[in-house]
């Protein structure tokens, strides 16, 4: 019996002793689902309404909708309204359950967000990232190497990470001595996959192409892309030198996994079995046609605890359905965002200088300009003029002792066409990206 397999069986004992097995038949449910595309609408019609039922007689937010006829009669949400009504969307039969769990995102907007999940949506969470994942060959408890720019924030011990055959990787600057180290412990402790965010693996790809990369002979099976654009270039790259398929996988800690590449070439594989998805156009709230790019507005099926019904999440996308009952995100357009440096010239992962910010609610939205090597400007959306100090030495500690910040505060950062927010910004001579 191989590692994976010890450990697999481990899950699963203990999925169903203490779990009453709902990770698994979660997965067997979804797998169903996504596999019979037919059976999965008559499925998604059913939760829709169920949910839509379910908020409209616990949440005090949805009550005025509980005369609704279809979807389209309750309000578009976004990630500031659920934090400004907070305590009437979520539901207080669940606000002491001791086994929901929280989840913190800064998102793609800049804006702080804390989602409460209950156990059975958690469990569902787990699932659809088991079922994605395996989807495309990669089991269950196959040796992962997961690169996160806030394992400190997400403080998972070492002993879980052995438990589920995940290792998350702190890589907060990922230079090219830190990219050397990284490749070698791959090879030396014979990972089977990769999950990094896409400007982590375009800076491996960079380091490949420059020739400091050393032979691969490991045995990999997939990487996986999240949370930006993937540059074909960089999946190209990637994929030669790990002689694996790299897949995008799209989703997001408020949410779960909303769609996944299949290696169909469609684009990826929406989750109709854990979400309905509408886009809208970029000028009103009517549908875009289909295949065109427009908003993309999420209804969570199964969060309990705090219903997501009709939340524009920030991202603009196109969908396709195909004859079979197939939905496809074709196009995924996210997060916009700029490198920056240390005051001695390292690049720093651009989620290591916001990740902090996620606890603080009442940071409405922020951006972090950084103007030369030495000087930055933190640009606040709150009333909350008190986390000044907090926030200075958590980024001297970053990007240098010697780094100097001053704040601005606003009642609104200006948007980009796109009608996002941009995060971070470089405006150092040569660096700057747009």
């Amino acid at each position: 019996m191989t590692e994976r397999d010890e450990k697999y069986r481990d899950f699963l004992k203990d999925d169903l002793d203490n779990n009453r097995g709902r990770i698994i038949n979660n997965y067997n449910e979804i797998a169903y689902l996504i596999g019979n595309p037919e059976a999965g609408e008559v499925m998604s019609k059913h939760y829709l309404d169920e949910i839509l039922t379910y908020a409209t007689t616990f949440s005090d937010f949805y009550k005025p909708y509980k005369q609704f006829y279809k979807l389209s009669d309750f309000p578009i949400v976004r990630k500031s309204d659920l934090k400004e009504h907070w305590d009437e969307i979520a539901v207080k039969q669940y606000a002491d359950c001791i086994d929901n769990r929280i989840k913190y995102t800064s998102g793609s907007t800049g804006t702080p967000f804390k989602m409460v999940l209950d156990r059975y949506k958690h469990c569902r969470w787990i699932a659809e990232n088991k079922f994605f994942r395996a989807n495309v060959g990669v089991k269950s408890h196959e040796k992962t190497a997961f690169i996160s720019g806030n394992v400190a924030d997400k403080n998972i011990p070492i002993n879980r990470q052995e438990r589920d055959n995940v290792y998350y990787m702190d890589c907060r600057y990922f230079d090219d001595d830190s990219i050397a180290k990284f490749i070698k412990y791959l090879l030396e402790n014979n990972f089977r996959t990769l999950t990094g965010m896409a400007s982590s693996l375009e800076r491996i790809a960079d380091f490949i192409r420059r020739g400091k990369a050393p032979d691969w002979d490991g045995d990999f099976i997939a990487v996986f892309s999240v949370s930006e654009h993937l540059k074909e270039s960089t999946r190209e790259t990637i994929s030669d030198y790990f002689r694996c398929p790299v897949y995008v996988f799209y989703a997001n800690e408020e949410n779960g996994v909303l769609a996944v590449e299949d290696g169909s070439g469609f684009g990826c594989r929406a989750n109709t079995a854990g979400f309905f998805f509408e886009v809208l156009s970029m000028d009103d709230d009517t549908p875009a046609k289909e295949g065109e790019v427009g908003r993309l507005v999420i209804t969570d099926f199964f969060n309990k605890a705090f219903p997501i019904i009709r939340y524009e999440n920030g991202d603009l996308v196109s969908i396709k359905k195909l004859k079979d009952g197939r939905v496809y995100m074709t196009e995924i357009l996210g997060r916009q965002v700029d490198a920056l440096y240390t005051t001695d010239g390292r690049l720093v992962h651009y989620f290591n200088s916001i990740s902090f910010l996620e606890p603080f609610m009442d940071i409405k939205q922020f951006q972090l300009i950084q103007w030369d090597y030495h000087n930055f400007t933190w640009v606040l959306n709150t009333k909350n003029h008190s986390y000044e100090e907090m926030i200075i030495r958590e980024s001297k500690e970053l990007f240098g002792e010697d780094s100097n910040w001053r704040f601005e505060y606003v009642d609104e950062i200006p948007k980009l066409r796109s009608g996002k927010t941009r995060m971070t910004v470089c405006k150092i001579p040569g660096k700057c990206q747009g």
